[in-house]
């Protein structure tokens, strides 16, 4: 189990394993909701913290995130159909990727002011580290909208690893919003993989 209630960390991504696996972020950042929504949708933003992304968000459209280099039909792109699309307030996607069996993502963009009035349990699990709530914990105060992505339909074993990937992603999507040259991928995902390995075990 990836959880929250981890003392001593600050993974803020929860999770799910066993043969229907998911892993679920939910993260406040300090910019309007439609910045946010703009950060996520927008393919000259996207470029810049997750990849060149090719496509059109239109319900049955299709679209192809490229990871690695911007070569269309790598084997480190995925690729898939966007199975619903709400602006400015979510989107979902089938999310293919070489060798794996199809998933799916969900986007929720959610403005503060109205995710801090939903009960506990609508506003998922809050994580508190060891020097209390970390920057994306969603019990921390302040302005600014919430990020939720959720990616269901993960096989056995692959939690682990998407939730350190995602981690990297969107500790890169807040460098971009905070105007900050956004860090290298490798070296984040190397230093939360283990972290998430060893979240599981517990």
């Amino acid at each position: 189990m990836l959880g929250t209630d981890l003392p001593g960390t600050d993974l803020p991504g929860t999770g799910t394993a066993g043969a229907a696996a998911s892993v679920t972020f939910r993260r406040r950042y300090p910019v309007p909701s439609a910045d946010l929504w703009a950060a996520v949708t927008d393919p000259d933003r996207l470029a810049a913290w997750m990849g060149p992304v090719h496509g059109t968000l239109a319900v049955g459209a299709r679209y192809e995130v490229r990871m690695g280099a911007d070569e269309p039909g790598s084997d480190q792109n995925a690729t898939g159909t966007v199975l619903s699309c709400d602006p400015p307030h979510g989107y979902a996607v089938g999310w293919e990727f070489p060798g794996e069996e199809t998933s799916a993502v969900e986007i929720r963009v959610e403005p503060a002011e109205v995710a801090d009035g939903l009960g506990a349990e609508d506003a998922g699990a809050s994580f508190r580290g060891a020097d209390g709530p970390g920057p994306h914990d969603p019990g921390a105060g302040g302005p600014g909208a919430f990020l939720v992505l959720r990616h269901a339909g993960l096989g056995d074993g692959q939690a682990v690893g998407y939730g350190a990937g995602w981690h990297t992603s969107l500790d890169r999507l807040d460098d971009h919003l905070a105007g900050r040259e956004v860090r290298e991928w490798d070296a984040l995902f190397a230093s939360w993989l283990p972290r998430y390995r060893d979240a599981a075990s517990r």
